[in-house]
C-alpha cells in the first residue's frame, strides 16, 4: 500500500510540475514579406507589408522594416493577413473541431 501511495504521490508531483512548466518562448522570428493586411477598420488593404513576429507577440509592421538576424523569412505575396475570427453563435463542437475552426481563421468560440 505504501508503494502505491509513493507512485501516486510521484505522478501527481510529475503532473503538477508539467503543468507549471512554461513553454520556452525564445525569441526566433518569423518574418511574413510582401503580405496584404486587412485591418478591418474600413481602411484600403496595405499591400506589400513586412511582418515580423518574435516569440508568440507580432513585433513590427510597416513597409521598410530590417529582418532580424537568423528569423525564417516566409514570401507572403499574393496572401493576407486579417485579425483572428470570432464564431459567436457556436451551439456545439467536438475537440478536434477546434482545429476546424483555426484553420479558417477563428480564433475566439463564444
Amino acid at each position: 500500500m505504501a508503494m502505491k501511495l509513493r507512485i501516486i504521490f510521484l505522478l501527481f508531483l510529475s503532473v503538477l510540475l508539467l503543468a507549471r512548466a512554461k513553454p520556452d518562448h525564445t525569441q526566433a522570428s518569423v518574418v511574413l514579406t510582401h503580405a496584404t493586411i486587412i485591418d478591418v477598420t474600413g481602411s484600403a488593404p496595405r499591400r506589400d507589408v513586412t511582418v515580423v513576429i518574435t516569440g508568440d507577440r507580432i513585433s513590427a509592421v510597416g513597409d521598410n522594416i530590417s529582418v532580424p538576424a537568423g528569423a525564417q523569412v516566409v514570401d507572403a505575396t499574393g496572401k493576407f493577413l486579417i485579425p483572428g475570427l470570432w464564431d459567436m453563435h457556436v451551439h456545439w463542437y467536438a475537440r478536434d473541431t477546434f482545429t476546424l475552426f483555426l484553420a479558417n481563421g477563428v480564433t475566439q468560440l463564444t
